[in-house]
């Protein structure tokens, strides 16, 4: 059963925009500080400002392929996952996606690109050992789902900021950690990464509000991909099964692909949260919620509704 194109969720749409316009305020806040230096330095954020936009629409896929330590694969790579994402463009009358792996442990997947024609899917190492075939198209089934739903793009560059914020993150607390340094090298990349505190600052602000800019979106976007995935194919009980082996996954992974997983987990089809406070600010709904949702679905594809 192909989910309608034509009909696409009243709610997502809104959430799109209203991102979209929170995406423009946060770059906004961003280039107005820049005016009280002078008309030159405004000019200059103004053009570093539509240079990032114009980035987060254009190579925001590859970006997000770097963080995740990703390659694209042939079919000739992996026959099994392009045969499934075959079947669901043939399904969806979408344009095949690329398709791609990351090297990371910890199971997971995500879309990203600037539409159906330029869309990326990308699943973990550590995925499909974790799920039955079955469970396995499920997961593709959502992420071709936020191309079909078009949300992919205004999802990306919702992330964007968060993303090189994140990465710049990473960097330079490795620096402070002195991660795989020794000796003389380990004292100068602390000292580095002291001499780089006020950028260290900014971005871990950057990296804040761009969280919040996301929660907008993201969290309704998870939704919506789970009821056309699971439309797609036909079996919700196999996408709820999925993400209770990914949630479980999580808890097992390591920090190092935790850490790596932060910056992209808006776009991840399970985001890597805690509970309490952190459990608030997800860029996920709660697993409960998601079983519910399809539980209902699937009661309704059984009942013939």
């Amino acid at each position: 059963m192909a989910p309608s194109r034509d009909a696409p969720d009243a709610g997502l749409t809104w959430r799109m925009l209203a991102t979209a316009g929170l995406v423009a305020l946060v770059y906004a806040a961003a280039v107005l500080p820049a005016f009280l230096l002078g008309p030159v330095w405004g000019a200059v954020a103004v053009a570093a400002a539509v240079a990032c936009a114009v980035v987060s629409v254009r190579a925001a896929d590859r970006l997000v392929l770097y963080a995740m330590d990703a390659r694209p694969v042939t079919s000739d790579e992996e026959p099994e996952l392009h045969a499934v994402l075959d079947r669901l463009c043939m399904s969806s009358g979408l344009p095949k996606p690329r398709l791609a792996v990351s090297a990371l442990e910890a199971p997971n997947a995500f879309a990203a690109g600037s539409g159906p024609g330029s869309a990326v899917v990308c699943v973990t190492g550590g995925l499909r050992p974790r799920l039955l075939p079955g469970e396995l198209a499920a997961v593709l089934a959502h992420e071709v789902a936020h191309v079909a739903n078009r949300d992919v793009l205004v999802g990306a560059v919702a992330a964007f900021p968060g993303l090189c914020a994140g990465l710049f993150l990473g960097w330079w607390t490795g620096l402070l950690t002195g991660r795989d340094r020794h000796g003389a090298g380990r004292a100068a990349a602390f000292a580095g990464g002291v001499v780089l505190l006020p950028l260290g600052v900014a971005a871990a602000v950057l990296y804040g509000v761009g969280t919040l800019v996301g929660l907008a979106l993201s969290r309704h976007r998870e939704l919506c991909a789970d009821a056309t995935g699971a439309l797609l194919i036909g079996r919700p009980s196999d996408l709820v099964s999925a993400l209770e082996k990914i949630t479980e996954g999580l808890r097992d992974a390591s920090r190092d692909d935790l850490r790596a997983l932060r910056p992209v987990r808006a776009l991840c089809v399970v985001g890597a949260h805690g509970g309490g406070a952190a459990g608030l600010l997800s860029s996920h709904p709660p697993l409960e919620r998601r079983r519910e949702r399809l539980s209902v679905l699937s009661w309704r594809l059984a009942s013939g509704g």
